[in-house]
């Protein structure tokens, strides 16, 4: 039986690997998962099929906090001493990295979810650079969650795409279908007024989501309602106006976090991720499973999870005139929101069902990473 060390930074980012972990074990996989504290991982520890190993790490850089985890991660990487470490999110990729190279663990897996200083600048761009590229060398294969993420490292000068590889078209899990739509039945109340058009978001309310360029199209745009799906980030750097717009404009209404998402996107008319940057952007997944026309930016990672024209419109990012008028055309337009939108579904059952991920995420796993498993080769 191979042992599967599996690492995370935040609690919340188990959710990333739903279904996945129990696949695994069903598969004959000794699977130990790193992880800092919290509900999700409790949870999985009293149900006992999957390791857990509590890694207190911090998301923001603390040089004290992060050399207290690194010595706790070599401690857990000595103790369990996997065949396989897969280690994803920065600050656990970086301290897992570490961790897994000094204890000498044979095959070593980044899985590359995003490049945070796309949005970055100064010397903190360039330490993000440096900490990506660490990472890389310690790792003998990297999993890029699309394929435009190792587009964009190549554009970066980062060394060692040619150890990078894509699961199928991309995304780190993919989404699980039955249970979905199951999330999906779940009773809430319908938080509008009024039955007017409504444009809907989901995700962390923060200016690198393009929050700002979205609230500004949306005060353009008349008779319609703004569903945003999620809570600000604490460090949001949005506007006060843009904040107390938010907080006060009636057509507007915040969910707040909320663990099933799910049900809230049958109360959209059409689906907007305007980011600076993704990894993959799941939520385009959701919303095209939930029947949705999408329009996102065209920028790393939402580019390869939706298709221009085909289950939606990309659009330029930071352009809140770009979000206005595709809002425009989709509201005017309900046969070509049908189109995009079962153009959408249909190739979320076509190529991004969770179990198709899985059993290539196990054959990478069996075949230590080294081959040709790869429906998306890079070139050296």
């Amino acid at each position: 039986m191979a042992k599967l060390l599996i690492a995370v930074t935040a609690d919340i980012s188990v959710r990333l690997l739903n279904g996945q972990l129990d696949y695994l074990v069903k598969q004959g996989f000794d699977v130990h998962l790193v992880v800092s504290k919290g509900e999700s991982s409790e949870a999985l520890k009293r149900d006992g099929r999957i390791t857990v190993h509590h890694v207190e790490m911090a998301r923001e850089i603390s040089v004290w906090k992060d050399m207290k985890a690194l010595i706790q991660m070599i401690r857990v990487f000595r103790k369990v001493r996997p065949d396989i470490s897969n280690v994803g999110t920065p600050k656990a990729a970086l301290l897992g990295s570490i961790a897994a190279f000094l204890t000498k663990t044979k095959t070593r897996i980044y899985t590359l979810r995003g490049l945070r200083m796309e949005t970055a600048t100064g010397r903190l761009r360039k330490l993000l650079w440096f900490i990506e590229q660490l990472i890389i060398v310690l790792s003998t294969k990297v999993i890029a969650i699309s394929p435009s993420l190792i587009t964009k490292c190549r554009e970066l000068h980062i060394q060692g795409t040619s150890k990078m590889s894509v699961l199928g078209k991309g995304s780190s899990n993919g989404i699980h279908l039955a249970n979905f739509e199951e999330k999906s039945r779940e009773t809430v109340r319908y938080v509008f007024d009024n039955q007017q058009f409504v444009v809907g978001f989901t995700g962390r309310i923060t200016k690198d989501k393009g929050i700002e360029e979205l609230i500004t199209a949306f005060l353009a745009l008349e008779d319609m309602n703004l569903l945003l799906v999620g809570d600000f980030d604490e460090q949001h750097g949005l506007k006060k106006e843009t904040v107390d717009v938010i907080q006060s404009h009636p057509n507007i209404h915040v969910t707040g976090f909320i663990p099933n998402p799910a049900p809230y996107y049958q109360m959209m008319d059409v689906f907007v991720i305007p980011s600076y940057r993704e990894g993959f952007s799941n939520v385009c997944l959701e919303a095209a499973a939930a029947g949705l026309p999408v329009i996102g930016t065209d920028v790393t990672g939402i580019k390869d999870a939706m298709v221009d024209q085909v289950t939606g419109i990309l659009i330029p990012a930071k352009s809140s005139s770009a979000i206005q008028k595709a809002i425009m055309i989709l509201k005017n337009d309900e046969v070509l929101r049908e189109t995009y939108a079962f153009n959408g579904k249909k190739r979320v059952i076509l190529d991004f069902q969770s179990e198709q991920m899985w059993e290539r995420m196990k054959e990478a796993y069996l075949k230590g990473g080294h081959t040709n498993v790869w429906a998306y080769k890079a070139n050296p």
